[in-house]
């Protein structure tokens, strides 16, 4: 009867998690995934994967990641795939970019 009081917990808002990647309808093991501006202002798609992707070596890959919140579609262009540390580099032009909220 005369117990502490208990606090109401406030929610955090949940921040969005990755679900799964897959490239041309194949399943990607991905480490990173990254949208940027390249020097020259042309859109460039980053994918980091620990190991060689087969999945990724076409000349035209079209991309659907999924989080928690959003689904991504991006068709790419491959430009180039580089060896860094531990992990695998691949670099795509974006040729188309759409984005969903589920």
């Amino acid at each position: 009867m005369f117990g502490k009081k208990k606090k109401d917990k406030k929610k955090k808002p949940q921040t969005e998690q990755f679900v799964s990647l897959t490239a041309n309808g194949v399943e990607v093991t991905a480490i990173n995934f990254t949208l940027h501006k390249d020097d020259d202002g042309e859109p460039r798609l980053y994918v980091r994967t620990p190991d060689v992707a087969e999945a990724l070596h076409y000349e035209r890959v079209d991309f659907e990641l999924k989080t928690t919140n959003k689904m991504i579609r991006v068709a790419g262009k491959f430009k180039e795939a580089k060896n860094e540390k531990k992990w695998k580099l691949y670099v795509f032009d974006i040729e188309d970019y759409n984005q969903y909220f589920i």
